[in-house]
């Protein structure tokens, strides 16, 4: 008898979300103002214990990529920062900026016998450092 793997489909889009960050330009190229992006994540799950928090640092030579996995290895989920930092170096050029914002994690995580939506939330604040604009 063969046993169906239930965390196949959260590998499967976990690994499609590897496959796009690799194929991604660099910050450099997308954003060549840019000499540096910390991104801060802060999580909150009202029916469990909150994952760790993350920092992330980017530097010119990392991928554009602003999607994060889910930190729940059982979610197969994630959170797109890509519109928050569009919109952060969308505003007026100035050598530092920050924004901060909330997202709730849009994946199913397997529980027991079946899928059930994720509960995790985010809070995160993305701190730019950009070329002197001369």
């Amino acid at each position: 008898m063969k046993l169906s793997s239930r965390k196949q489909p959260a590998l499967t889009r976990r690994q499609q979300l590897l496959r796009v960050r690799s194929q991604a330009a660099a910050i450099r190229s997308a954003f060549p103002y840019v000499e540096r992006l910390q991104i801060e994540l802060f999580f909150s799950d009202a029916h469990a214990r909150a994952p760790s928090p993350q920092v992330h640092t980017l530097y010119p030579a990392a991928p554009a990529f602003f999607r994060f996995a889910c930190p729940c290895a059982d979610c197969d989920g994630f959170f797109d920062l890509t519109p928050a930092i569009k919109e952060l170096l969308a505003a007026p050029r100035q050598p530092e900026g920050t924004l901060s914002g909330l997202l709730r994690c849009d994946g199913k995580r397997f529980h027991r016998s079946s899928d059930v939506v994720c509960s995790v939330g985010l809070e995160f604040r993305i701190t730019t450092s950009l070329a002197d604009a001369a």
